[in-house]
């Protein structure tokens, strides 16, 4: 195999938006021309309903109706970073009104707060929150005219007893906790309270209503939940109309929106995109699980659960077998066609470990019985051993990719940013690492391009520049979820619900 360097830089993806109008930031793009499901021929509506304490309900009530006339950018010198939002009204970036009904209100006595915070047995106030919470979300989606999304409003005393000493992934932790103005430090890969919010949206998957986890820092400004580590005491809350923005954005998906949408030309073919990922069961036992994460360019997500991982006696990497990844890709693909009708003319696989041969066997098998002739199978492993650096006081840009060799390139999802005019990271960025294990016609600007684009499909953050693909990342909500609904139960599998 020959060995070179090729270094390139890829312009940041566009996107669509309302009328086919164009733009590579989400909340200009939306400002500019609505979401791209958008119709002047009739007005939608987003039903609202709340569960939390008297003092959150009314709280997130007031702030809400507070972001229908706006909320303006936070003072700096990168506008473009911190724009203002412009309102949650029929006249704002969302071009739909966001309602909330009295009856659509569950509020919890504070007794019952009283009795998760005051129970010693960490075990036991999990599960008596999540009871809590869950039966209230039943109450409201059991109502002859649901909500379209409930808005789990957590009073401060709960957040506390049930998270544990971890921290997030910097993009989100849990769906509207405290999001620090950038990324978090590398080595942090665990998220807040993950046992409680993914227990929670377990729960709650039957009643097929999605939720949103909102904390009091979100819509209080005076607002603080106390940290137990010194090193987390300094995290940063974002801005007032980023969260508004963060927060709607994510109210229009699980509501069944769709704003905005990668860009295809037509003179490609249809192409969806495949995430396989794996994790630890209730147990946290070495036994895992393998999941699949199926997104098409409108970033309509189908997750589906498959079967039990194998290990690799060498690395310790999860693998499939043969028979098992045939039946996840084969089920992947009848959800899809279900979905859309027909299947795609091509296929991109994303995994977080490295491909075996038995699972390129059954992948192959698969692709074959449904008349998939083109497939490129990527390997993303977390971490990259090979980092570039600039000239000055800035990583690269994002978008910088390095090819290594003919199936290696390294590509930088997190970095300056020039629409910004400066780095909105916190930490020294490391780049994604990308193996090509079958590459069907598909060149690596074609891949970058892809894996570039698919980091901007993230409807709980409207700072484009994520760092992972929505293939992997929504691996970790999946896996925080699916580890909490027992085995014979098949969960919904629309993405909305898992976010």
């Amino acid at each position: 195999m020959s060995s070179f360097f090729s270094l390139v830089h890829i312009a940041e993806p566009l996107l669509e938006f309302g009328g086919g109008g164009r733009h590579q930031d989400v909340r200009f793009g939306l400002m500019d021309h609505g979401p791209v499901d958008f119709s002047t021929e009739r007005t939608r509506t987003v039903r609202l309903g709340i569960v939390g304490s008297a003092r959150t309900v009314d709280g997130l009530r007031a702030w809400l109706q507070h972001c229908e006339g706006g909320i303006p950018a936070k003072r700096s010198n990168q506008p473009n970073l911190f724009p203002e939002f412009p309102g949650s009204g029929i006249g704002g970036p969302f071009r739909c009104y966001f309602e909330v009904d009295g009856q659509d209100e569950r509020t919890i006595p504070q007794g019952q707060v009283a009795r998760i915070t005051g129970e010693p047995r960490d075990e036991v106030a999990l599960r008596l929150a999540v009871e809590l919470f869950a039966g209230e979300v039943q109450a409201l989606a059991e109502r002859d005219r649901p909500p379209h999304v409930i808005i789990c409003a957590l009073p401060v005393e709960i957040i506390e007893r049930v998270k544990n000493l971890r921290v997030g992934d910097g993009e989100t932790a849990g769906d509207d906790a405290p999001k620090p103005d950038g990324e978090a430090k590398p080595d942090d890969e665990d998220t807040l309270y993950a046992d409680f919010r993914g227990a929670l949206k377990a729960a709650t998957l039957p009643f097929r209503v999605p939720i949103q986890i909102v904390w009091p820092t979100t819509y209080d400004n005076n607002a603080h939940v106390r940290r137990k580590l010194a090193e987390l005491s300094q995290r940063r809350v974002q801005d007032e109309a980023t969260r508004a923005w963060n927060l709607f954005g994510a109210l229009y998906y699980k509501a069944g929106g769709t704003p905005w949408r990668m860009i295809r030309d037509q003179r490609d073919y249809a192409t969806t995109f495949l995430g396989i990922s794996f994790f630890e069961d209730l147990k946290r036992s070495s036994l895992r699980t393998s999941s699949a994460q199926l997104f098409d360019e409108r970033g309509e997500g189908l997750i589906l659960r498959g079967g039990k991982a194998l290990e690799d006696k060498v690395d310790r990497h999860p693998y499939l077998s043969g028979e098992d990844a045939y039946a996840l890709t084969r089920n992947s693909l009848a959800a899809y066609k279900k979905e859309h009708g027909n299947y795609p003319a091509r296929l991109v696989v994303h995994k977080s470990s490295k491909y075996h041969r038995e699972e390129l066997e059954g992948l192959g098998k698969a692709l074959e019985e449904v008349g998939i002739d083109f497939a490129d199978f990527l390997w993303l492993p977390r971490r990259s051993p090979v980092r570039l650096f600039r000239n000055g006081d800035y990583p690269p840009l994002r978008g910088t990719a390095l090819r290594l060799d003919d199936d290696t390139s390294i590509l930088y999802t997190r970095g300056s940013v020039d629409f910004f005019r400066t780095y909105p990271g916190m930490y020294v960025p490391n780049p994604l690492l990308l193996k090509g294990q079958r590459r069907d016609g598909a060149g690596w600007d074609t891949l970058l391009k892809e894996t570039l684009a698919l980091t901007k499909m993230n409807w709980n953050n409207s700072q484009f520049d994520g760092a992972l693909p929505i293939t992997m990342r929504a691996a970790r909500q999946v896996g925080e979820i699916l580890r909490h609904v027992p085995e014979g139960v098949l969960p919904d599998p629309r993405y909305r619900f898992y976010m």
